[in-house]
């Protein structure tokens, strides 16, 4: 009784994940895949500098957390700033940052995409996807 009891859960909870992972839409699927990609693109190319947490470095690197910069910042911009880096000045809250950031030249606008999906959702309030073909185009317009 109690195998059957314990196979019947079983098939029960196999059930219920099949119906949960085929509610979900082909969209919000690939959403989810950018932001888990974004993620491990921010931890190997951005986090050093920009935190963990998006806090910044002191006076040094500008915090992506808590900041205007998702307001101010068309995601055509960030392609930009991420792909060719940031050579001038740039004020975040209000206070000025003046180190060179180095771009980040061997991501392809698909790392791009997810990067800026993850920071936006990260930190941005923002759950849209930053779609591949966008990317493209604001590569392609970087100057």
């Amino acid at each position: 009784m109690k195998s059957s009891t314990c196979i019947i859960g079983i098939i029960g909870m196999f059930s219920f994940l099949l119906c949960f992972s085929a509610c979900q839409s082909q969209e919000e699927i690939l959403r989810e895949q950018y932001v888990v990609e974004g993620m491990g693109q921010y931890e190997r190319h951005c986090e050093n500098c920009h935190q963990k947490d998006g806090s910044g470095l002191k006076d040094l690197y500008p915090p992506l957390a808590k900041t205007d910069v998702w307001k101010r910042l068309s995601a055509y911009q960030l392609t930009c700033i991420i792909k060719y880096g940031q050579k001038d000045t740039i004020v975040v809250n209000q206070k000025v940052y003046q180190n060179y950031m180095p771009g980040n030249t061997k991501l392809e606008a698909l790392d791009i995409a997810e990067l800026i999906t993850y920071m936006r959702e990260k930190w941005g309030d923002d759950k849209r996807i930053f779609p591949l073909d966008s990317a493209r185009l604001a590569l392609k317009n970087c100057h």
